[in-house]
This record gives C-alpha cells, structure tokens and sequence, in this order.
C-alpha cells in the first residue's frame, strides 16, 4: 500500500512540476516561432540561393546524385513489379521521372525486370559549364535480370549518367526562391 502511496504521490508532482505556469505568454511563444522560421527561411536563401557553389556543396550534390541513381534502380523495380498494385506502379515511375532533367532518362517501365546498380564512382565532378549550370558524371555498373516464363537473363553493363547541378524555382511558404537543386541526364 506504501509503495502505491509513493507512486501515486511521484505520478502528481510530476504533473504539477510539469504543468504551464499561469505566468506564461502565449504570444512570446508565438514571436518566438516566427523568428525561427525567418531565421530558417534566411539560412534556405544563404545556403541555397548562392550564385556559386563552394567545394562542400558540390562534394554533397555529388553524392545526392549517387543517391538518385539509387533511387533509379529501386523505383524502377517498383515500377516493373507486376506483382504491386497499377497505381503503385505508375506512382513509381512517376517518381523516376522526377530524378532526372526533363527530357532525359527512362521514361517507361518492363514487367518482369529487376534493375541492379552497383559500384558507383565519379568519373568527373562537378563542373561550371553555364551561368546556373553544372555538370559531372558517374559510373556505375548494372545489372538487369529480366524474368519471363521457365527462362532468365541476367546481362550486367558499365555505365554512365551524366548528372546536373541547376537553379530551380521552389516554393517555401508564400515565397518562391531559385534554388540548386539535382537531377540525373543522359544514361550513356
């Protein structure tokens, strides 16, 4: 019974400790919060808006870009999965076509294909070739597996994709800013 008392006592200090003071303005909270989403808002615009990009952004985009290509294989496979849901499916390979620039990459899928990328390197980095525009490449190998009736190919290939690093309009709450933004090209 003591044990209860004490747990029972532990349990309504705890919500009395823990409980809003009478004291506190609800509008300071308010203030503060908006000085933080400004502040964030001007940490967006300072990182993202540059004109340039500076070494460490370029090492990060390069690896955004090795992500996307991951990304690639593993929404390609959702897409060629007959298995999954119409909807599913064509959601997948709505979302590869967001990874790469327009006009550029895969645009339909094949039942029954498994895509494999693997070993992933930067053959060349990011580089200045336009006003808002950078280029590089990568290489990877991969590996396709396509499953139909009793029989199944697998062919494994080198290849590279070229990847881009361009200003992009992006709406952030009622403002819309030009920044860098990632995107896959040409599969070559």
């Amino acid at each position: 019974m003591k044990r209860h008392l004490i747990i029972l006592g532990a349990l309504l200090a705890f919500i009395l400790f823990s409980a809003k003071s009478c004291d506190d303005d609800p509008g300071a909270n308010r203030d503060a919060e908006e000085e933080a989403l400004i502040g964030a808002m001007d940490s967006v615009i300072n990182e993202f808006g540059t004109e340039y990009l500076d070494e460490e952004s370029l090492f990060a985009f390069t690896q955004k870009a090795k992500q996307k290509l991951m990304d690639y294989s593993d929404y390609m496979n959702m897409a060629n999965d007959t298995s999954l849901d119409s909807a599913f499916r064509n959601q997948a390979l709505a979302m590869t076509i967001e990874l790469f620039k327009k006009g550029s990459g895969p645009i339909e899928s094949f039942a029954g294909r498994v895509i494999k990328i693997d070993s992933i390197r930067l053959i060349e980095p990011l580089h200045l070739t336009g006003t808002v525009l950078y280029k590089g490449v990568l290489g990877f190998r991969e590996g396709i597996k396509s499953l139909g009736g009793d029989t199944t190919a697998d062919v494994s290939s080198w290849k590279k994709v070229e990847f881009l690093a361009t200003k992009s309009n992006k709406l952030f709450a009622t403002d819309t800013l030009r920044i860098w933004q990632v995107y896959l090209g040409e599969i070559f």
